[in-house]
């Protein structure tokens, strides 16, 4: 049930591996976020060796697969994306030694005389327990995770004592996503800020949050939580939080959400899944969910927003890096757009969008080193030629935005160690300064959602 909130637990720390398991048709795994003999992640270590198990690759030292030697060390130099096939004795002139408790995930168990295998993570390192990948003998082709056991007389049959373990010098580990439960605040329509959030979903693996509010005044939360999918919180226009949430989509790999509620009381709900884009799901005025639709298969994307104008059209940005924001619209008839690209700054790394009542768009954008900047369509549908900054704190991380019925718009912006800053634009178009709502500083993600009585809800992630 929800509760009041004097103080809020630090963000727990999840590590999001991803585990694709397709492989191009030339024999190069699919996943390339590194460079060749640059820095890669354990993550990427895993799924290109993983790329080799689903092809099936054969023991093979006389023939190449996507230019790496078909045997254990070549095996081992296509996982680390080396330049070239190293062999088990060469194999540690790139890596440093390791004690076998400090194995980690893409680490190599090096026999220098005869063999090495892939160390995939423990499964019960108290007991021993873990799984590798390997490319083993012309009998068994590369295979993995296969489970083993460090304290064993022997491993892929050499004497485990012959086994030493090594770090490849430029492996890193994968970045930590925060997550955390969620806190919903409210901003009368007279403008005053309730005292203390409350709790209002107490899943302590949330990652990522968005809402959106329908014509009748509910409010729909929804949360991404790793490895499950996305869940749907409902607040009533009475005011009332439903107890408990309802999965919506239960694709595990998804890692941001946005929403917008069209005027005919349809909520859109678009979710990211790394390497295949954004996806659309709708909630009819009855309540049912749809299956969800591909919308933009650009698999770089990295965040999104979105936004319903009162002509019953829906608005989604997503963010490529080094690329800038991209625009795609659905029409009031269903039918959807390419995407525009709306700003060029390659250096933006969150996006929010809100529409206001006269039929404007504005999409805010954070630069790291530079604050948030905004950037408005005319409700003729004509993008501004450039941004207008509006928060000069380099610090931002995230932000959100929503418009009320009076024409003003809220903007909120997460500075972390600091918490939650709220700026307004006035319906004159005028800019406030930012007022610290929120001062918890492990905030990490946020919504905002404007009301038809003049109320606001800001939700945050801690």
């Amino acid at each position: 049930m929800p509760k009041s909130r004097t103080s809020r637990l630090r963000a727990l720390a999840v590590l999001v591996a991803v585990t694709a398991t397709t492989t191009l048709a030339a024999g190069l795994p699919a996943h390339a976020d590194s460079s060749v003999d640059g820095p890669i992640t354990r993550s990427e270590v895993l799924t290109r060796a993983q790329s080799w198990v689903d092809a099936h690759v054969a023991y093979n030292q006389g023939t190449r697969y996507g230019g790496y030697r078909q045997d254990c060390s070549g095996y081992v130099s296509m996982a680390w994306h080396l330049s070239t096939s190293l062999v088990t004795q060469t194999l540690p002139n790139v890596s440093t030694k390791e004690s076998y408790s400090d194995l980690k995930p893409g680490d190599i168990m090096d026999y220098t005389a005869d063999h090495t295998f892939l160390f995939a993570g423990w499964t019960n390192k108290t007991n021993g327990d873990f799984t590798f990948y390997a490319e083993s003998n012309p009998n068994n082709p590369t295979h993995g995770p296969t489970h083993a056991n460090i304290n064993s007389s022997s491993i892929e049959g050499w004497p485990t004592s012959n086994y030493d373990a090594y770090r490849y010098q430029n492996i890193v580990d994968d970045p930590v996503t925060p997550a955390g439960t969620v806190w919903d605040r409210t901003r009368s329509a007279s403008g005053g800020w309730d005292a203390h959030a409350t709790e209002i979903d107490d899943n302590s693996a949330v990652t990522a949050v968005a809402s959106a509010t329908l014509p009748d005044g509910t409010v729909h939360v929804l949360t991404v939580v790793p490895g499950s999918g996305v869940w749907d919180r409902v607040r009533s226009a009475s005011g009332a939080w439903a107890g408990a949430a309802t999965k919506i989509d239960s694709n595990g790999g998804i890692t941001a959400v946005s929403a917008a509620a069209l005027p005919d009381g349809t909520l859109h709900v678009q979710t990211l899944v790394p390497g295949a884009g954004v996806w659309d799901r709708t909630r009819s005025t009855s309540g049912s969910w749809s299956s969800s639709t591909q919308i933009d298969s650009n698999a770089n994307i990295t965040a999104l927003s979105s936004s319903a104008l009162k002509d019953g059209t829906l608005h989604i940005q997503s963010l490529v890096p080094d690329s800038g924001i991209w625009d795609r619209t659905r029409s009031s008839a269903g039918s959807w757009s390419s995407s525009t690209k709306i700003d060029d700054n390659g250096n933006i790394s969150a996006i929010a969008s809100t529409a206001l009542p006269d039929g404007s768009l504005h999409v805010d954008a954070v630069v790291p080193g530079s604050g948030v900047w905004d950037r408005t369509r005319s409700s003729a549908g004509t993008w501004a030629g450039s941004a207008t900054q509006i928060d000069t704190n380099g610090d931002v991380a995230s932000v959100s935005a929503s418009a009320l019925p009076d024409g003003s718009m809220h903007v909120d912006a997460v500075v972390p160690g600091s918490g939650v800053w709220d700026r307004t634009r006035s319906s004159a178009g005028a800019w406030s300064y930012a007022t610290n709502i929120d001062s918890n500083g492990d905030i990490f993600d946020t919504y905002t959602a404007g009301l038809p009585d003049g109320s606001m809800h800001v939700g945050t992630v801690a």
